[in-house]
């Protein structure tokens, strides 16, 4: 069967909300791992935060995900880093991050 440029968009539309579940599923995976950990006070409020934002992101994308297939099985992609990309890699990429969190944060509470 040849592909029709209706199929070749779904495909492409699948594979683009798979790879930002792995990428959520990643940062998930990340934000859990520093809150188990013993935190300061505000970094853990930031990354409480974070992980709120991220659930409410990753159940959207499973609807999505399951609208377009609903023989898909979100759960079970795994994760990737490339949310990290922005932020490079690494230590230093995480320190970035957090800083970046915290500095959203911030600008948030400025802006109130």
């Amino acid at each position: 069967m040849a592909l029709s440029q209706t199929r070749c968009r779904n495909q492409t539309t699948l594979t683009k909300l798979a790879t930002r579940v792995a990428s959520v599923h990643g940062e998930l995976a990340y934000v859990e791992g520093r809150l188990a950990g013993a935190l300061a006070p505000e970094l853990s409020e930031r990354l409480g935060r974070r992980l709120g934002e991220l659930l409410e992101l990753r159940e959207a994308l499973y609807v999505t995900l399951r609208r377009f297939d609903a023989t898909l099985d979100p759960t079970a992609i795994g994760k990737v880093e490339d949310w990290l990309k922005p932020f490079g890699r690494g230590m230093a990429g995480r320190r970035r991050y957090e800083a970046a969190l915290a500095n959203a944060m911030l600008e948030q509470q400025l802006g109130q």
